[in-house]
């Protein structure tokens, strides 16, 4: 008879259940880490640049309304509609392109953490095994 919490749990039936280790291993192949969606970032990107585009457009056009009459009143409403709305514009899509360049900066970063981390967890355990060999066996 198996024990169905051992097979359920992704453990070997000759361990014990209870270890820790053991569900510490169960629990990571049951963890579920979704990769990053490049197609949806490189969509942000590209929505962002557009948006950059469309708001100095928007800026060009408010001036060039503007600029064709020397009436104040006139301008005003082209200066509204045009410049203050380029403005927004161009924030919004330097909002989509600075988002999308800092999370491939604080990825690459983590990687790069997570890789020294690594060497130096490897270091620190060749240096604990030194110590042991060097303190002799325990009695």
């Amino acid at each position: 008879m198996t024990d169905t919490h051992a097979e359920s749990s992704g453990t070997h039936p000759d361990r014990p259940v209870d270890r820790p280790t053991d569900r510490l291993e169960a629990g990571v192949q049951q963890l579920h880490v979704p990769e990053p969606r490049t197609d949806r970032e490189t969509l942000l990107l590209r929505a962002g640049i557009a948006i950059v585009i469309l708001g100095g457009l928007c800026i060009g056009l408010g001036w060039w309304g503007a600029s064709g009459t020397a009436n104040l009143a006139e301008q005003i409403p082209y200066l509204i509609s045009g410049g203050l709305f380029g403005i927004a514009l161009v924030v919004a899509g330097t909002a989509l392109v600075m988002r999308y360049s800092m999370a491939r900066l604080f990825r690459y970063w983590l990687a790069r953490l997570l890789a020294e981390h690594s060497v130096q967890t490897d270091r620190t355990v060749d240096a604990l095994g030194r110590i042991e060999t060097a303190l002799g066996p325990r009695q």
